[in-house]
This record gives C-alpha cells, structure tokens and sequence, in this order.
C-alpha cells in the first residue's frame, strides 16, 4: 500500500492525510456514496473530540515520469477545542442545541484549516464537499444507556434536532447531515483495530504474513481483536470500567481498591468469555489508549516483547505503585489520576493473560514515521478508512 504522511502543526490543528486501506468486512457507519468528506465526533466520557476526514485523489508518476497513477487518500483535520461530553447535555434539549451551535462552529473551523491546507495536487473524489458528521459514542454512553441513565426517548429527542436542517423555533441551522450512532463493543474493537493494522503497517511493525492484534481500554470498556481465523478469534468486548477502579482506590485505598478492582477485572473477563489462548500463537498485539499509557509508566512502551516479560513488568509496576503508596501520609492528597496507570495496569496483566505464551505484544499510543510525522490510532480514524475508501 502507498505510505501515508502526516504533517504535525503544533498550533491551533493537527492535519494529517492517510492512504486508505482494504476493507475488513461490515458496512461502514456513513454512506461512501453520499460523503466525499466526514466529521466524526468522538463523544467520550470527559469530553467529545471532533476530526474532519476529507477523502480526495493525488494524481503522481512513477519515478521515470511515465505511468500515471491515482491514489486515494484521506485526509483529517483535527482542532484543540473540544466541547462537552455527550451525556453531560443530552438530557436537556436547550443544552443539546446549545452544544450543537459549538459543534457547527467546529465543522466551520476544521473546514477552513482544511481549505488553507489544501494543495494543487489533492482534490475532492466528488468534485464537491459533501460533508456528513457522524457523532459516535462508545463505552460510557453505552454503558449510561444500560444503567437507564440515559434513556431511549432522550436519545430520539437528541436524533430529532439532527433531523432536520431548521428545528421548530428556528434556533438550530445545521449546515450538514447528522447522525448519532451509539457503536456497539464489538464495532469500537474492529473500528480500532482497522486502525491499529494501518499504523502498524505504515510504520514497518507488522510484516507481509504477520497476524496482528488489538488491546484497548478507555474508562468504562476494554477491546480486544483478532481475525475471525486464528484461534478464539474476533472482537471482544469486556466491561473493565477503569473509573470504577479509580474510585474503589478513592474509598478503601491502594491496596484494598486495587485487590478489589482485581476481582472485578477478572468477573469482566469471564463473563466476555475469552477462550484460553486467544487469538492463538505468533500474533503482534498493539495495545493502544489506556493501556498504552499504563506500559509506558511500566516502562516498557514501544517495545515488542513476549506477552509473559509484560505480564511480569506490569506486575513489578503495579507492586511497586502500591509499596509507594504506603509510604505516603494518610493525609496526603489523593485524585483519580494517583490509581488511573495502577488499575490500567491491572487490566492489562490480567488480559494479557489469557493470550497465547508464544504471542508478543506492542503498547504504543503514537506511531512516528519522523519527528514531525505521527500516527494516532482510534476508532474515528478506522471509522474513515472504513467509510471513505475509494474500492467497497
């Protein structure tokens, strides 16, 4: 496949542009027919993070000048300002439109920094700038909807402001089509891990032949990935639910909350029923977000090692977290951010238990292909992929 570039602007956005890779099956979330350029909003459980992915066509020559060659990229614009978590809104209309108007103000933001991007050589695969946001929520949501937190009436509530371009008082003009989509755990597991497999590709981690595989885990739900074929294959999802972890640290303590949290980690895992050896032997797990940043703190980020050397050093990190927790005073602060890399730890020891002795694993949360070129992967970004490639 072409190389994919990323340039990082360290000012007010970050514009990258992505060849697109081959389908892994499924029908994408947006319609490929209707949109040349998709915002997708990623409504997590702190905050919703907004990134436009345009796809457009680069015509270049072989390196003789000769054979013309079009190859189809995507390209994304992604901006600082993120606006407030979903949930946080979604019960109040007032509050929902409110959001929405940030929303719209974002679209226009990336759009223009697209605009101001775009270069001689790169053009809308339409000829025109269909733009379709699609605003997605994964784990928290999901899981506020199963409490009853959320209900379906303030879901469709929700789904009728972006119904229509002009709502009722005429309060809200969305200059784009909308659609909520609550992603299922097993869509977010293939839409990471579609993402995962091109960042690795792209930076010389997986070779030809290779059989890669995806750990991820986000505050309320943990993914797993790996092609239907190999042993105990396919996407999992576990309800790990690390701000639970967190706050069994806030109310017991280190050592109880953590032992505490343990059991609860390993209810999740048996309950998503992961068969022993998943995913059989030889497989490259790329463990990215949460679990990226408790291997970085264990200090063993970007490095492919065997899965049973992990297991092991987040054991030693997470044993030594504890001994220097008890060293402090009974009345020294504690926050959320004292347990968060402990319980991440603790759910990737015990999920990277049930692979196979003979796999390895990755914890990486950015790819770099130079200093100034980086590769993020995340469902919205295999999402793109998924929905904008030029062959279904």
């Amino acid at each position: 496949s072409s190389l994919q570039l990323i340039r990082l602007t360290l000012n007010e956005s970050l514009s990258m542009t992505v060849t697109i890779i081959s389908p892994q099956g499924g029908a994408p979330l947006i319609s490929p027919s209707v949109a040349s350029s998709v915002v997708i909003v990623d409504c997590g459980s702190g905050y919703s993070r907004v990134a436009n992915f345009h796809a457009c066509q680069q015509i270049g020559r072989d390196e003789q000048g000769e054979n013309e060659s079009t190859t189809q990229h995507i390209r994304a614009i992604t901006t600082k300002s993120n606006i407030a978590a979903l949930h946080t809104v979604i019960h109040c209309p007032e509050k929902s439109i409110e959001w929405l108007h940030q929303l719209v103000d974002i679209v226009k933001h990336v759009h223009t920094c697209d605009d101001d991007d775009d270069h001689g050589s790169s053009s809308s695969s339409s000829g025109t700038r269909t733009t379709q946001v699609l605003i997605g929520a994964t784990g928290g949501v999901r899981d506020l909807i199963s409490s009853g937190e959320i209900t379906i009436k303030e879901l469709d509530v929700f789904r009728e402001l972006l119904s229509t371009s002009v709502d009722k008082n005429a309060e809200l003009l969305l200059p784009f089509q909308a659609t909520l989509r609550i992603l299922s755990g097993e869509e977010e597991a293939k839409y990471e891990f579609l993402s995962v497999e091109h960042c690795a590709q792209q930076c010389g981690y997986a070779n030809e032949g290779m059989t890669l595989g995806l750990l991820s885990s986000g505050g309320m739900s943990s993914q797993m990935f790996v092609e239907q074929f190999k042993q105990g294959g396919g996407a999992h999802c576990l309800e790990t639910q690390i701000k639970k972890g967190n706050k069994l640290g806030l109310d017991h303590g280190m050592v109880k909350g953590t032992t505490l949290y343990s059991l609860h980690v390993e209810e999740a895992i048996a309950e998503a029923n992961i068969p022993e050896q998943f995913g059989g032997e030889g497989v490259l797990y790329i463990a990215i977000e949460m679990l990226a940043a408790a291997g970085e703190k264990a200090g063993i980020g970007g490095i492919v090692m065997p899965v049973t050397d992990a297991v092991e050093a987040l054991s030693t990190f997470i044993a030594k977290e504890i001994e220097n927790d008890e060293k402090l005073d009974d009345d020294c602060e504690r926050t959320w951010r004292t347990y968060v890399y402990v319980m991440s730890g603790i759910v990737g020891k015990l999920i990277l238990a049930k692979l196979h002795p003979d796999s390895t694993v990755l914890f990486l949360r950015e790819f770099k292909l130079g200093e100034d070129h980086i590769l993020k992967p995340s469902w919205p970004l295999g999402c793109a992929i998924d929905s904008l490639r030029e062959e279904r």
